[in-house]
């Protein structure tokens, strides 16, 4: 019974984290956000909170994908899949709060912790940013957590 329930609360967590309300056409991509890494994980988190899946589109690099638990198995999910999937799903706004800590930086690569804490839970996603070849800081990797509270 436990699993099933955490399952049901990653596939909950990890819909709600990245439904949208707006459509791409309703508002041009925000500049200089991927200038920074520090800029990249404010997008991230706003794109979270507020379900803007144009900025969560602009933050993420094409080939960045996502990483969770499903119960007893680890799964990864494409970027493109969590757009499609998400626009169907229609817009959810979040109610919690959140953080974040650089936990390491090295040239082109930095490792960020963003915590999302929800009334029962804490949902912790680990970020790998990097600098592309245009001088862009995307996030590339997503490892999402989750732990009770």
């Amino acid at each position: 019974m436990k699993n099933k329930l955490t399952m049901c609360l990653s596939i909950l967590c990890i819909g709600c984290t990245f439904a949208f309300g707006k459509t791409f056409e309703d508002h041009p991509p925000k500049k200089n956000i991927n200038s920074k890494p520090v800029d990249v994980v404010g997008a991230y988190i706003d794109a979270n909170l507020h379900t803007d899946v144009k900025l969560f589109d602009q933050v993420m690099s094409e080939d960045a994908f996502v990483s969770f638990c499903n119960g007893r198995k680890a799964q990864k999910q494409r970027k493109s899949d969590l757009l499609a999937f998400y626009k169907k799903m229609g817009p959810t706004e979040l109610n919690c709060d959140s953080d974040y800590e650089v936990l390491s930086s090295s040239g082109n690569v930095v490792m960020v912790r963003v915590d999302f804490k929800f009334p029962t839970f804490l949902q912790r996603n680990f970020l790998t940013i990097e600098k592309n070849e245009q001088g862009l800081w995307q996030v590339t990797q997503v490892n999402k957590f989750n732990e009770n509270r």
